[in-house]
C-alpha cells in the first residue's frame, strides 16, 4: 500500500512539473507571436526584413549578458553588477585596443569580468553575504573604477581589427555580433543541460539543503556561476564596444535589469530551480521585439519604460514558484 501511495505521489509531482514547464515555455512563445502580430498592425514599417535584422542585432548583447545571469538565477541568487561589468570590460578592452592587438584587448576585457565574478562568488559563497548585497555593492565599486580609469570620458576605437569583431558580416547579411551571441548561447545551453555543473545549478535552486546533503559542492558551484556571469558580461562589453566603435561610461547600465527581466520572461523562475539557458533566448526576444516595436511606433521613452516595467511584473507574477516562499514580503 505504501509503495502504491508513493508512486501515486511521484506521478502527481511529475504532472505538476510538466504543467509548470509548459506554462513557463508557452507564455514567452505566445508573447512573441502576439507582439509580432500587434506591431505589424500598428506600425506599417515594422513587418519588413530589415526590422528582423535589427531585432537580431539589438538582442545580441542582451542575450550574452542574460546567458550568464541565467545560471545565477537558477540557483535562486541574483547578480546586480552585470551592467557595471559590461561597462568596465568595454572600457578596458577599448583602451587596450587603441594601441594594441585586438586579441589582447578582448582577453583584457574577459579577465576583468572574471575577476569581478570571482570576487562576487567568493563573498557570496564563502563569506555568506547575500548575493543581492554583494553584487549591488560591487556594481558601485566597478562603476567608480571605470569612471576613474577613463576620467569619465568616452574611449574611441579606431582599431579596425577590434571593430571587425561585431561590425562586419561573415554570413550573408547576418552581422558578426549576432553570430558570436548565438555561439555563446549554444555553448552555455550545452553546459546548462549536458554537464554536471548545469545539473547542480538546477539542484541548488530547487532545494539547497537537500543538495548539500547529497554532497553537491554548493559553495564552489555558486562561485563558478557568478564567475561565469562576470565572463559573459565582459564578453558583452567587448561586443558592445566593438559594435559602436567606442566605449562610454554607463553604456551597460540598462542591461542589468533587462537581463534579469529576459531570464524571468523566458521561463526561469526568480526563486530558482526552474527554467534554463535555452529558454532565455525567448525572453530576450520578447524584450527586444517590444523595444523595437515601440520605437517603430514613435512611443516616447518614458512610456516605453512604463510598458516594459509592467511586462516584467506580470512575468515574475506568472513564473514565481510560491511554494518555495513561506512568507511573501
Amino acid at each position: 500500500m505504501a509503495t502504491t501511495q508513493t508512486q501515486a505521489i511521484a506521478t502527481e509531482i511529475e504532472k505538476v512539473e510538466k504543467r509548470q514547464n509548459l506554462k513557463s515555455l508557452g507564455l514567452p512563445i505566445a508573447a512573441i507571436i502576439l507582439l509580432l502580430a500587434l506591431f505589424s498592425i500598428l506600425s506599417p514599417t515594422f513587418l519588413q526584413p530589415q526590422t528582423f535584422i535589427t531585432i537580431l542585432r539589438e538582442s545580441s548583447v542582451l542575450l550574452v549578458v542574460a546567458v550568464g545571469v541565467t545560471f545565477v538565477i537558477l540557483m535562486g541568487s541574483i547578480d546586480l553588477s552585470t551592467g557595471a561589468t559590461v561597462t568596465l570590460a568595454g572600457l578596458v578592452a577599448a583602451s587596450v585596443a587603441k594601441d594594441g592587438n585586438p586579441i589582447v584587448a578582448v582577453t583584457a576585457g574577459i579577465v576583468v569580468g572574471l575577476i569581478i565574478g570571482l570576487a562576487n562568488g567568493a563573498m557570496t559563497a564563502y563569506l555568506k553575504v547575500p548575493s543581492f548585497l554583494v553584487t549591488l555593492g560591487m556594481s558601485l565599486v566597478v562603476t567608480g573604477v571605470g569612471l576613474w580609469l577613463v576620467g569619465g570620458r568616452p574611449v574611441q576605437i579606431s582599431n579596425q581589427g577590434f571593430r571587425w569583431i561585431a561590425q562586419e558580416q561573415l554570413l550573408w547579411i547576418i552581422p558578426n555580433l549576432v553570430i558570436w551571441a548565438l555561439v555563446i548561447w549554444a555553448v552555455a545551453a550545452f553546459v546548462g543541460t549536458r554537464t554536471r555543473f548545469g545539473r547542480y545549478t538546477f539542484a541548488i535552486g530547487g532545494a539547497e539543503e537537500v543538495s548539500a546533503l547529497a554532497g553537491i559542492p554548493i559553495r564552489r558551484i555558486k562561485m563558478y556561476s557568478l564567475a561565469l556571469a562576470g565572463i559573459c558580461a565582459a564578453l558583452a562589453g567587448v561586443l558592445l564596444a566593438s559594435r559602436i566603435g567606442a566605449a562610454t561610461p554607463g553604456m551597460g547600465d540598462a542591461l542589468t535589469l533587462d537581463a534579469i527581466a529576459a531570464v524571468v520572461i523566458g521561463g526561469t523562475a526568480i526563486t530558482g530551480g526552474v527554467g534554463g539557458v535555452p529558454r532565455t533566448v525567448l525572453g530576450v526576444l520578447v524584450i527586444t521585439i517590444l523595444t523595437v516595436g515601440l520605437n517603430s511606433m514613435g512611443v516616447q521613452p518614458f512610456l516605453q519604460s512604463i510598458i516594459q516595467g509592467t511586462v516584467v511584473i506580470v512575468a515574475v507574477a506568472l513564473t514565481l514558484d510560491r511554494g518555495k516562499l513561506a512568507v511573501i514580503k
